[in-house]
């Protein structure tokens, strides 16, 4: 029965935290959630699942411009869990899940995420991401037309959160950036000497870093 409920009364009543920028429509078996202006995550359930696994499951599809992941996500008591999550995604997806970057890029990207979950004990994640080549600029216009090379990310969980190494393809030894979830929803960006000689106006002496918000996740 719960199932068939509307999504939105469903979240509300088990106290789910859903920001303001979602719009969730349809019913906990199928359904979709709206996540920023033409970014969209439909959902349908196996009913399988809850007799074999007791736990709701269905494949998820988030698609939206230049945009198309597919997986399969499983929900249990406390914990929620993709695995895997594969298909292709523009900065559209950047800007929903860190709305207020000084940076925006015309570029795309293939992801491999082997599982992601979250549950009492925190988040983790582990697999890659592989950026095509592209152009950034700083969203004032101050810095336009900066190269973007071929990247790579690996992601993987530590005690400090979900990390995310970030390399370029013709040069896998050498750092650029790390990007770290926090456990308080914090994404801090923390960008290398390597990787800032590659934007105009950065500082090359050291590191720098910036922490934002993680606005999907944070309530």
């Amino acid at each position: 029965m719960v199932a068939t409920l509307p999504v939105g009364f469903t979240a509300r009543m088990a106290g789910v935290v859903v920001p303001d920028q979602v719009r969730l429509t349809g019913t906990v078996w199928n359904g979709a959630a709206d996540l920023a202006p033409g970014l969209r995550a439909e959902w349908q359930s196996k009913p399988m699942a809850l007799i074999t696994g007791l736990a709701w499951e269905a494949d998820v599809l988030l698609m939206g411009p230049d945009t198309r992941l597919t997986g399969r996500a499983q929900l249990r008591p406390n914990e929620a869990r993709l695995a895997p999550l594969q298909g292709q995604v523009s900065w559209a997806l950047v800007d929903a899940l860190m709305p207020g970057l000084e940076v925006s890029c015309a570029t795309t990207a293939d992801l491999d995420l082997q599982q992601v979950v979250m549950g009492p004990d925190g988040r983790m994640a582990s697999g890659q991401v592989r950026m095509a080549k592209g152009r950034c600029a700083r969203v004032d216009g101050s810095i336009t037309d900066v190269p973007l090379p071929a990247l790579l990310a690996s992601i993987d969980t530590t005690d400090a959160g979900i990390g995310v190494d970030v390399t370029a393809v013709a040069a896998p030894g050498l750092a650029l950036g790390q990007l770290l979830i926090t456990p308080d929803d914090r994404l801090r960006v923390t960008v290398f000497a390597a990787g800032a000689a590659m934007v105009p106006g950065l500082p090359t002496g050291g590191d720098s870093q910036i922490e934002l918000p993680l606005a999907l996740f944070a309530p």
